[in-house]
């Protein structure tokens, strides 16, 4: 009886080892870059890098051995767009099944490649004058939209720019060709007649822009479409 209660035991013993064998833990360096992922897709974050730093330890999370496939997916996000500090509700899969369910806590970084100044950047000069350069900057404290083009002198800053400052659309404005107080020749053209007369131009305006003129013959205020530096064009 001995000898089988002792085989018994044994089979027991070997039965826990083995199950204690078959699952194996997944680290955080492997756990948090899948839940900024799987958080980055739900923003729809094309081109900035969410980067995610627990701010309370993550809760162990063991999957089967031979899994080859670990996912995350969210359960719950409430947030419209990325946040300094973050809570991810998410549920743990192996091959594609759940295997765990956590609520974890993060702080956040949005890092993006951006235009900042470089050196202070002056209200009125163009782009092509600013001292601007690209560097990977954490943006997500920012609100406003940030400028993603190419610089020239087409794009003219309305501010003045701090060194580091990253660069926004609300910090420019197309660069003018006919400045406030500028006389320039406004041209009516209607089939094969032509009308040209001086007006005086009581706003800046770029190319396309539609700005207020007045007739410096008659005083009188009208609204012509900037062509170039000296041309506008007008309609009645």
């Amino acid at each position: 009886m001995k000898p089988l209660i002792c085989l018994l035991t044994l089979a027991a013993s070997n039965l826990l080892v083995c199950g204690a064998a078959a699952t194996r833990p997944v680290p955080d360096s492997k756990l948090v870059p899948l839940i900024a992922k799987a958080l980055s897709d739900s923003f729809e974050l094309d081109l900035a890098k969410l980067v995610l730093e627990p701010s309370r330890p993550l809760a162990p999370v063991a999957v089967p051995q031979d899994t080859a496939n670990i996912s995350i997916k969210l359960l719950n996000n409430p947030y419209t767009k990325p946040s300094s500090f973050m809570k991810a509700q998410y549920a743990i899969l192996a091959d594609g099944l759940p295997v765990a369910e956590h609520t974890s806590y993060f702080k956040a970084q949005l890092l993006q490649d951006v235009w900042v100044a470089q050196k202070v950047a002056q209200r009125g000069a163009t782009l092509g004058e600013a001292k601007i350069t690209k560097k990977k900057t954490n943006i997500i404290n920012l609100r406003d939209a940030i400028w993603i083009g190419k610089p020239d002198n087409t794009l003219q800053l309305v501010s003045t720019l701090s060194p580091g400052v990253v660069l926004q659309e609300r910090h420019l404005r197309r660069t003018p060709v006919v400045l406030r107080n500028q006389t320039v020749d406004a041209v009516l053209i209607h089939k094969s007649l032509v009308i040209r007369l001086r007006v005086q131009a009581l706003e800046d305006g770029a190319p396309g822009q539609v700005i207020r003129l007045r007739n410096t013959s008659s005083a009188k205020e009208i609204r012509g479409t900037v062509v170039n530096s000296r041309e506008v064009k007008v309609t009645f």
